[in-house]
């Protein structure tokens, strides 16, 4: 019984259905929740000011304010949010679509989409007020949270699993990198060495991903990022191995990514192996298992 109740008002779980009560909540929180993200962000992107007593805490989100071995150029990073908030709106409209199977997938991650965006609004707003720790903080919420639902769900449509999944889940990572190195608060020569370091865990863990689960769709994301990172680590210092660095790994995740499109085009998965013999095989158990 207590099961029953928690499976009952638990948002997380996956459901075959929803009441039209719930579809209506998650219809105006995701919509509420991603208005907010680009409000604040907006805001956030085109307004000065704050701390008279503190100058260098301007209220900005600008990776130029705060260089660092992890910074980003802002054009490069602005595209890439462009694509994420419009491919967002369209995994919103599936909340609203006449097909019920689309709806009630929508709705399985929903939670996880509401939750992210408070997350990332929560970071927000910690980062433009210098509060880079707790900023710290509410991105490694983002991180667990999108590795809870990345790992959860891995048969979502490509116009769900970009703008809920795997693109926030791209940019959570590279931010832990580049907030944390704000929240430290120098970029000297030796912190800069240690970034020379940290760079490649960003490659190993992003790589892990597209390999383990042959996604295209977050090497995409990670490339796009890593390339902006390229970019602004060459612009800040010319002699200095973070852009060489980041340039090679964005390269890997560009090959990457494309042989996993060709793979995921000829129904394989990153070792070539075919990817519909376990789930024929599935199928032909279903009526032995019916039957016991």
């Amino acid at each position: 019984m207590a099961d029953s109740t928690v499976h009952t008002y638990n948002p997380f779980v996956k459901r075959s259905s929803y009441q039209r009560s719930s579809i209506w909540t998650y219809q105006a929180a995701s919509a509420v929740s991603w208005l907010l993200v680009v409000g604040f962000g907006v805001y956030s992107c085109t307004h000065r000011g704050g701390h008279k007593s503190a100058p260098e805490h301007d209220h900005v989100l600008a990776h130029d304010d705060h260089l660092n071995a992890f910074s980003q150029t802002k054009v490069v990073t602005g595209i890439y949010w462009i694509i994420l908030l419009v491919s967002q709106l369209g995994y919103i409209s599936q909340l609203w679509s006449s097909d019920e199977q689309h709806v009630t997938t929508a709705a399985n991650v929903a939670p996880y989409f509401v939750l992210n965006n408070l997350f990332v609004l929560a970071f927000t707003l910690l980062f433009v007020h210098a509060k880079f720790w707790w900023a710290e903080v509410f991105d490694i919420l983002s991180l667990i949270n999108q590795a809870t639902v990345y790992w959860s769900f891995s048969d979502l449509h490509p116009f769900i699993h970009f703008p809920v999944v795997a693109g926030p889940y791209a940019w959570s990572l590279l931010t832990f990198f580049w907030n944390g190195a704000v929240a430290v608060g120098s970029n000297s020569t030796p912190m800069r060495l240690v970034a020379n370091i940290f760079i490649w865990v960003y490659f190993v863990y992003g790589q892990a991903h597209i390999v383990i689960r042959n996604d295209h769709y977050f090497g995409y994301a990670l490339s796009l990022l890593t390339f902006s990172l390229s970019l602004k680590q060459l612009a800040i210092k010319i002699i200095s191995l973070q852009w060489i660095f980041a340039f090679t790994i964005f390269g890997v995740f560009m090959v990457s990514s494309l042989y996993s499109t060709t793979t995921n085009f000829l129904g394989l998965n990153f070792f070539l192996v075919p990817r519909e013999e376990p789930e024929q095989a599935d199928r032909e158990r279903e009526p032995l298992l019916a039957n016991e």
